[in-house]
């Protein structure tokens, strides 16, 4: 692992102890500090709440969390990804070492986006690519990935926990307590594979 394979491990490990503190904070009816410019954006914000049920904005800061997880670990895989395979083969990388269906469905989503006429998210395919198509991907380079984790089954798995937990955080749904212990064990068993 490479420097900067290591200072990206280091500030995502930093991210979900942040995110662990908010939740004992919520749970024991501790403020917790929150980033600057934060409190701004609620006091906006509350106008659109009233729109809806009392209960909505109270599971949505909820689930807020599980999302921060998500957004933080599925960029710093796709950071990860290209950094690696751009290291390893160039520049190109994207069209000799990404397999050809990801390539097709991204090129696909770019479209539709164009089409309907929304600024697009990026300029960089890989930002396009979903969760599974991240794990197909690394599976598909495992000569140079397996530089990085120590298994490929077990980083399998925890990607397939991880795309499963995924779902409701990104639909919208609150996730079961249950599920929210094997999250925090799924992140923590990603970063093991990196040990």
């Amino acid at each position: 692992m490479n420097g900067i394979d290591r200072i990206q491990l280091m500030h995502m490990r930093r991210q979900l102890l942040q995110v662990e503190l908010d939740e004992i904070s919520a749970r024991f009816g501790v403020d917790s500090v929150s980033p600057v410019g934060v409190e701004e954006e609620t006091v906006e914000n509350e106008s659109y709440y009233l729109q809806f049920p009392l209960k909505m904005p109270h599971q949505a800061a909820e689930m807020a969390t599980y999302y921060q997880i998500f957004y933080c670990l599925e960029n710093s895989i796709r950071d990860l990804v290209e950094s690696q395979l751009e290291e390893g083969f160039g520049e190109d990388w994207w069209e000799t070492k990404c397999p050809e269906n990801i390539r097709t469905a991204v090129t696909n989503n770019k479209k539709r986006e164009q089409d309907s006429g929304v600024t697009l998210r990026s300029s960089h395919p890989i930002d396009y690519t979903t969760f599974g198509e991240l794990n197909e991907i690394i599976k598909a380079n495992w000569d140079i990935f397996g530089a990085t984790f120590n298994s490929r089954r077990g980083l399998e798995k925890v990607m397939a926990s991880l795309n499963l937990l995924r779902g409701p955080v990104a639909h919208c749904s609150p996730l079961a307590d249950d599920e929210v212990v094997r999250l925090h064990l799924a992140v923590r068993d990603f970063y093991r594979l990196m040990e």
